[in-house]
């Protein structure tokens, strides 16, 4: 039989409750209790949200603190399986995610104070029918307005997460390593995942909003590609180092000095060891000497 108790959402700071971590069912309470229960806005930077009833916009690292959770995989991993059985809805567009409880009108339909005597009595009445019917199916807690989530393909495995300005995590699958490796064939992709996230936990101001950090890995993996990948490449597929004009100067100075004293055969014997050196200008001008072949 399935029964409903009323609990003050105040449960999770009451002082006669040990400051503990919190199970997977306490998170998923917490989670109901920080719904709005009713349509009101919430403020993103410069932007004002609509949060309709049965959601909240919450961060990563939020949930990580409230939960008092070691690690933001486990709440990720959490909120992906709560999304598997249609328990919850994600969007993480703005900066924050936003956390919609399927059903949370219709399981958390409590009486308000606008009510009448009357529309209360009336609820009672209905709400003591409803909870004297037996129910064994456990499977109420699931969404079944949103079927099309039990359709999509399962989600490509997390292969590192990037912190954000916000202090939320952005998740690198498997498909983006795929996709980028393809794109930047010089560059070790998985390697370079890793030297972003170091650069992010040591450079914080520095760090990406969420809708910005994939352009920011993109210009990261870019910059990597023309560098050659890092060392990567085989010497011999290397481009050789660009010589700047001054070096192409010394090599055309080394070259003409060697043909006026060896020529063509550097191994002929001269009739004399005299050099006359005045005959070429053989300072430096901004532009490499020609070369005579």
């Amino acid at each position: 039989m399935s029964r409903w108790i009323r609990v003050q959402t105040s449960i999770f700071d009451h002082e006669v409750f040990a400051a503990e971590p919190f199970s997977e069912r306490e998170a998923w309470l917490w989670l109901i209790s920080k719904a709005a229960w009713k349509d009101t806005v919430h403020r993103i930077g410069a932007s004002v949200m609509p949060v309709p009833a049965g959601s909240l916009f919450v961060t990563i690292r939020e949930m990580q603190a409230a939960w008092k959770w070691t690690s933001t995989r486990r709440v990720h991993q959490f909120l992906e399986l709560l999304s598997s059985q249609n328990m919850i809805e994600t969007c993480s567009e703005t900066g924050k995610t936003r956390v919609t409880i399927c059903n949370y009108s219709k399981y958390q339909n409590a009486e308000t104070h606008s009510e009448t005597p009357e529309g209360a009595e009336a609820k009672q009445k209905r709400n003591t029918k409803d909870t004297s019917t037996p129910d064994t199916n456990i499977s109420s807690l699931r969404s079944d307005v949103c079927p099309e989530a039990e359709k999509s393909a399962p989600a490509s495995p997390t292969v590192i997460e990037l912190p954000t300005v916000n202090g939320d995590m952005v998740s690198i699958s498997e498909a983006d390593v795929s996709e980028w490796s393809e794109a930047f064939p010089a560059v070790n992709v998985r390697q370079q995942l890793a030297a972003m996230r170091s650069w992010l936990n040591a450079n914080p101001k520095n760090r990406k909003t969420r809708k910005g950090m994939k352009r920011f890995a993109v210009s990261w993996l870019t910059r990597d590609q023309d560098r050659g990948g890092g060392g990567r490449q085989h010497p011999q597929s290397q481009a050789p180092p660009q010589k700047t004009a001054f070096q192409l100067h010394q090599e055309a100075f080394a070259k003409e000095l060697d043909k006026t004293i060896n020529g063509n055969d550097r191994y002929d014997d001269r009739p004399d060891n005299v050099v006359d050196l005045a005959a070429t200008d053989y300072r430096y001008s901004g532009t490499p000497s020609p070369v005579r072949r």
